[in-house]
């Protein structure tokens, strides 16, 4: 089997487990025009902070407005706390990358730690968009096809994930329903979640034991 059938098969199986994508029927559009006005005042390292915290689905909502048509993948970071079945956010961070990807700088790695290990109830929101440039290889198209057109996390995504979910803090927080680290990903018009199966790293650990 080719690596580009393995990659197929992985993409579909993952994001077949993953939630559908948000619904943004019912958003207030003046909020989340705020919103995307604190975006594009949060590209320094101090970010951006909110008036009032604006809640996940508002944050995702103009995530997705304001890199909707864009041709370079960009990073939005929301920090908060978990209020129910919700995120109240507060402030944000936004990163712009290139047309093929968005390096992470390292003061955004070092407050999602930070900011997340503060107390039980921190959360973080990270948003990453894919905007597509039509030079993608032929099995992506395939698998955009089978999922109807969803989002797809790349590795780079997966692995980003597995950096802040599986550390003693990520993993006691999932297991309580406490405050995580919470990745989404915009593209093609939609915002899904994507999530990593709690046995992937042990298995890739166990792989790369074996072929030692």
């Amino acid at each position: 089997m080719m690596p580009a059938d393995l990659k197929l098969i992985e993409a579909v199986i993952l994001a077949c487990l993953e939630k559908n994508p948000i619904d943004f029927r019912k958003v207030d559009d003046s909020e989340v025009r705020k919103i995307q006005a604190a975006i594009k005042r949060a590209t320094t390292e101090k970010g951006a902070a909110f008036r009032y915290p604006v809640t996940r689905k508002h944050f995702l909502c103009g995530c997705l407005d304001f890199t909707d048509r864009l041709s370079e993948e960009h990073l939005i970071v929301g920090y908060g706390h978990r209020y129910g079945n919700t995120t109240d956010i507060e402030r944000v961070h936004h990163v712009a990358g290139e047309q093929r990807r968005v390096a992470v700088p390292d003061y955004v790695r070092t407050e999602i730690r930070r900011h997340h290990f503060r107390r039980s109830d921190a959360e973080v929101i990270v948003f990453h968009n894919h905007p597509r440039t039509g030079q993608e290889p032929e099995w992506f198209y395939t698998l955009k096809s089978l999922l109807q057109d969803l989002p797809i996390a790349s590795n780079d995504d997966r692995r980003e994930l597995q950096y802040h979910a599986f550390n003693a803090v990520g993993l006691s927080r999932q297991l309580l329903g406490q405050g995580q680290v919470l990745f989404y990903l915009g593209e093609s018009g939609f915002v899904k979640a994507f999530e990593l199966p709690p046995l992937l790293p042990f298995l890739e650990q166990l792989n790369r034991m074996n072929q030692h």
